[in-house]
């Protein structure tokens, strides 16, 4: 049996850009540059199809305290996050105390990681958790972290992170919720939440 050569439409990026054919339902272009392919459907144009395997484009978000948090910090306070560094979810929610430091997700599954920075007195220690605001309820027990951790004066600790995996099934508005306080004082600056849409690598 003979070797048999399957050969695919191939171009540049650049070049399916200016052409922007319309491929037959099942035609395969690819992008010799980028590797990236793209599927006809008989009608739309290479430009408005979208990559194959990429639908949305993935979510996520990192948000930062820009400044020392040395209010609201007893338990049921939540950390009020009030800058995304990078990112295409929500910017955090603003207002007076603590409306600030909310965020708003939509329709997902989400990773969360957070780290907090604190200090306080002598023994202290800090527990916290995600809270839907939207359902007035705990989000799922996380996969690790959520221990109080011993802080001394003048430190800065840098605690276990928190690290959850969720769905929600509508718009959802999330927090980083204190569930437990003992003489810690400050969330310092530099605490950050990082919140990824999740497909299960």
């Amino acid at each position: 049996m003979g070797n048999t050569t399957i050969q695919l439409n191939h171009d540049t990026a650049a070049n399916w850009t200016t052409n922007n054919p319309t491929l037959a339902a099942g035609e395969i272009g690819l992008e010799t540059d980028t590797k990236r392919i793209k599927v006809g459907d008989g009608s739309t144009t290479w430009n408005s199809l979208a990559y194959y395997g990429v639908g949305s484009s993935f979510k996520y978000g990192l948000y930062t305290l820009s400044a020392n948090q040395t209010s609201n910090v007893a338990a049921n306070n939540h950390v009020e996050f009030n800058t995304k560094i990078d990112g295409s979810l929500n910017t955090p929610s603003t207002g007076s105390g603590q409306e600030n430091g909310r965020i708003t997700l939509p329709t997902g599954t989400y990773k969360v990681t957070a780290t907090l920075f604190v200090s306080g007195s002598s023994g202290g220690g800090i527990t916290y958790d995600l809270y839907n605001v939207t359902s007035s309820s705990t989000i799922n027990s996380p996969l690790y972290g959520n221990q109080k951790t011993t802080t001394y004066t003048g430190n800065y600790s840098n605690l276990q992170p928190l690290i959850n995996v969720f769905t929600v099934s509508t718009e959802t508005q999330i927090e980083l919720r204190i569930t437990g306080n003992t003489n810690i004082t400050t969330i310092c600056a530099g605490s950050s939440l990082l919140i990824e849409e999740y497909g299960g690598y």
